[in-house]
């Protein structure tokens, strides 16, 4: 284990962007938590300081907000599909999600098409926030028809738990889409207080993801409960992210790819890679859900108006977000038509961002991504 909290601060600082972390919390929190020696022997976040980040997994109580989509548990099976600052404080509140149409076979189908999906009806799963660490939103689902429930990136153990047994629910998958301290530090918690979990997670990243259990990429799908739940490899943040979505619940959960108003920051990746990676998500339908995993919509937005500053959209919707923060509310999720109008990483080929960061129309998508990338990183 290492020792002192100047690899803790660095580590910290390299995940957070734009927030430094107390020192004397860090001390603090590194001497004092139990999960620090088993999770960092498996989580992976640029070697030793990733490890010693680890050292953050803050236990702490559940805010969980209920809100519509979800999963269910997984078969196992996975198939082809056919390619054309402090912890939140969110309050409860309740949507609802959406069921299939036409109930999905018991198995793996290899027949769906990524750029078509059942329209989404109310009911086909929940979806429960859970406030992790500083601002990461963990996401639990469960799928109603049979019962299973899944973990979307469970940051830290006892808020999950707490949240579960509140609701009497178990746990049957946990689904990681990247392998970041903060997606993965309560993985093998989970998987000793819950026998017979499975952890689903990125092929391309398996060796980084602690106890990854099936190995999932870009065109796969499997049935989860009764739902389908389809995967794109979307490298840039990570180079073995991946998304989940949902057709039939009109969810999506793209862990650090896509954020409200904003998109992850390039670790390991390419601003070409990343565009692309995002690409793949602007023909889902305008109301599929974004179920993002952390709350940085209001610093998001300072940002997306100084490159925009002429969209009358999103001038509204950042006046609707600090209402928002200012009571303590969360902005997660997020419609993903609403970030198609409003995200300027989703709009590279909006003529007035073009004409704000100095482009042309000659200039490719990418390029102009990159151009806003690289601002956010400086603001």
């Amino acid at each position: 284990m290492l020792h002192g909290t100047r690899f803790v601060h660095s580590a910290l600082w390299s995940k957070a962007y734009d927030r430094r972390y107390s020192l004397g919390g860090a001390a603090a929190a590194f001497n004092n938590n139990s999960t620090f020696a088993a999770t960092a022997a498996t989580a992976r976040f640029g070697g030793p300081v990733g490890k010693a980040a680890v050292g953050f997994l803050v236990l702490g109580t559940a805010a969980a907000v209920s809100s519509g989509s979800g999963i269910s548990g997984i078969s196992g099976r996975v198939a082809p599909f056919c390619s054309t600052r402090g912890r939140s404080s969110a309050t409860n509140t309740t949507t609802t999600a959406a069921n299939t149409d036409s109930p999905a076979s018991s198995h793996p189908s290899s027949s769906s098409s990524r750029g078509v999906s059942p329209s989404p009806s109310p009911m086909a799963m929940e979806v429960v926030r859970v406030p992790c660490l500083a601002d990461n939103y963990v996401w639990l689902l469960r799928e109603p028809s049979s019962g299973r429930t899944a973990v979307v990136d469970p940051a830290e153990l006892h808020p999950v738990v707490s949240e579960l047994e509140r609701r009497g629910w178990s746990l049957d998958t946990i689904l990681n889409t990247h392998h970041h301290w903060d997606h993965v530090g309560a993985n093998e918690h989970l998987k000793r207080r819950f026998p017979g979990l499975q952890v689903v997670g990125p092929r391309a990243d398996k060796d980084r993801i602690p106890g990854i259990d099936v190995q999932v990429g870009d065109g796969d799908s499997w049935q989860f409960g009764s739902l389908e739940v389809r995967v794109f490899d979307t490298p840039g943040h990570t180079r073995g992210h991946i998304t989940f979505w949902v057709p039939q619940a009109g969810a999506l959960f793209p862990g650090d790819t896509l954020f409200a108003l904003g998109c992850g920051r390039l670790f390991e990746g390419s601003p070409r890679q990343m565009w692309s990676s995002l690409s793949k998500l602007l023909p889902l339908p305008d109301d599929t859900r974004v179920y993002c995993a952390h709350e940085y919509t209001a610093a998001n937005a300072r940002f997306a108006v100084t490159v925009d500053p002429t969209n009358t959209h999103l001038a509204e919707r950042k006046a609707r977000v600090d209402e928002a923060r200012a009571k303590g509310e969360a902005t997660v999720p997020s419609l993903l038509g609403e970030e198609k109008a409003t995200n300027p990483f989703l709009r590279p080929g909006d003529s007035a961002i073009r004409q704000q960061m100095g482009m042309g129309p000659e200039a490719e998508d990418w390029q102009v991504f990159a151009a806003v990338r690289a601002a956010k990183d400086r603001f």
